[in-house]
């Protein structure tokens, strides 16, 4: 085995992996994963190597419940550029796979008939075995000139089947600092530079949302934010491409509120050259928002995989993709990917706070370190950029407006978002968060925010029934807001 020996990981079957690693072919087996729960482990563990390049999955792992974790599992690594194989041990079995992986590859927004992998013979010779991956894997695996391998298994022969839907490109290793164009200074080398050679998009806008506290709702924020952008601009005739990044890669929300899981970050991150194409095939759409969404990792040891000098690339590529990009974070605000990337690459800071003492009194201590002087030990960010979201308002809870804006060290307040728990959490629950666009209270809150955050564009008013309630603005009985000019309409 030479050092560029190709990794390759077998998934359920013991004779197979006894083959493939004394096959005498120049390739790395690592050790046998049971199922496919057990590699995605073992690769965010680090027990398996990540940059692996062949994949194989056999029976048990794609018969019985396990086979829909398979089938998301070869969409996601042969849409990542894997060579992938699939070996049933019937006929009937590959049959409810292959259904399984077109259902898979659905979700995952991936086309059908895009989608690379191959089929083994699990009861053939070891011979015919290997002989069916050569024409695949050769140009990245030293075969010997022959091979003479005892049957792997002695039930009969499965029927011949065509070996593959589709080629795969002769791809170099994943992860690997490849690039098809010449890399630019200061990027890593699968950073696309023809792709960050190209100016940002006329008016872009790059949005942070965050906050010091966890239940605030930063992402529901961040989700409906970015919808409300897509549709206002939409229905005023001037469609705005939307784009949200999860960077929240320890504890990501945005998966789970629109419902989908895969890809995810990791998925780029691996690819040898992170352009337009390869970004576009792993975004995942929000059904009924009209965005595309960067989910974060699923596991969050994997969370040190995708770190700030990635997601730096990752963001500016967007800017030049997406006419708005949304970036929800965690609330560590002192971590580098919030206080290096998040804060510092964002035209627009929203720091959402609740009406809750605690809420507001941490925000203050955040917004003390946000914005003070490098030299003061703060982050020096900018107080034009950063503007507050009051989230959750109601009226008469004992926090009235004057202390937020106190709190707020004289930031602007961006918008206020009523109190509509119930429905929130209904949409939440349902993955049905479009559904809050329409919202008699939120959907007209959402709209005058995303009219404050872009001043420059053209967006229409929400239409939509008027509100049965009216919510006071953070304990303001009687009294009329402030009026916000400039940025944020300071």
């Amino acid at each position: 085995m030479t050092d560029a020996a190709p990794g390759v990981i077998v998934v359920g079957d013991e004779s197979l992996h006894r083959l493939l690693a004394n096959s005498g072919v120049d390739w790395h087996v690592q050790a046998l994963q049971p199922d496919t729960r057990a590699m995605w482990d073992a690769l965010s563990g680090g027990r398996l190597d990540v940059t692996s390049r062949i994949l194989v999955f056999a029976d048990p792992a794609i018969g019985g419940p396990e086979r829909t974790q398979t089938a998301r599992a070869v969409v996601a690594m042969a849409h990542a550029g894997a060579y992938v194989f699939v070996a049933a041990d019937s006929v009937e079995a590959m049959a409810a796979l292959e259904a399984e992986i077109a259902q898979a590859a659905t979700a995952q927004g991936v086309a059908v008939d895009a989608l690379s992998y191959h089929r083994l013979p699990l009861h053939a010779d070891g011979a015919r075995v290997l002989e069916a991956m050569r024409p695949v894997v050769e140009g990245i695996a030293a075969f010997p000139e022959a091979v003479d391998v005892a049957n792997t298994n002695p039930e009969p022969p499965l029927p011949t089947v065509d070996l593959g839907v589709g080629a795969l490109p002769d791809l170099p290793p994943i992860g690997a600092a490849v690039s098809a164009a010449p890399s630019l200074a200061g990027y890593p080398a699968s950073a696309s530079a023809e792709l960050l050679s190209r100016p940002r998009l006329p008016g872009q806008v790059t949005i942070t949302v965050t906050s010091s506290k966890g239940g605030s709702g930063k992402s529901t924020a961040s989700l409906l934010l970015a919808g409300s952008i897509a549709r206002a601009s939409r229905r005023a005739g001037r469609p705005l491409s939307v784009c949200v990044i999860d960077l929240d890669t320890r504890d990501g929300q945005v998966a789970s509120l629109i419902g989908k899981f895969m890809p995810t970050a990791l998925n780029i991150r691996v690819q040898p050259v992170w352009d337009e194409d390869r970004i576009r095939r792993n975004l995942v759409h929000a059904d009924g928002m009209d965005i595309e969404t960067v989910l974060a990792p699923i596991r969050p040891r994997t969370a040190d995989t995708v770190g700030p000098e990635f997601y730096q690339v990752l963001v500016r590529s967007l800017q030049r993709m997406f006419d708005v990009v949304v970036m929800d974070t965690s609330v560590q605000y002192l971590d580098p990917l919030i206080s290096e990337v998040a804060l510092k690459e964002a035209d627009e800071i929203l720091f959402v706070t609740t009406l809750a003492s605690t809420a507001v009194q941490g925000m203050a201590r955040a917004l003390r370190e946000i914005t003070a002087p490098v030299d003061e030990s703060g982050l020096g960010i900018p107080r034009e950029k950063l503007g507050i979201i009051v989230n959750q308002s109601v009226a008469g809870v004992g926090m009235e407006r004057e202390q937020v804006l106190a709190a707020g060290l004289g930031i602007p307040v961006a918008g206020v978002i009523p109190l509509a728990t119930k429905d929130v959490l209904t949409a939440t629950n349902l993955n049905r968060m479009q559904e809050l666009l329409d919202h008699p209270l939120l959907g007209p809150a959402y709209t005058e925010l995303a009219q404050a955050c872009l001043p420059g564009h053209q967006l229409a008013p929400w239409v939509g029934g008027a509100p049965e309630v009216v919510v006071e603005e953070v304990g303001s009985a009687g009294q009329e807001p402030p009026k916000k000019a400039g940025f944020f309409r300071r």
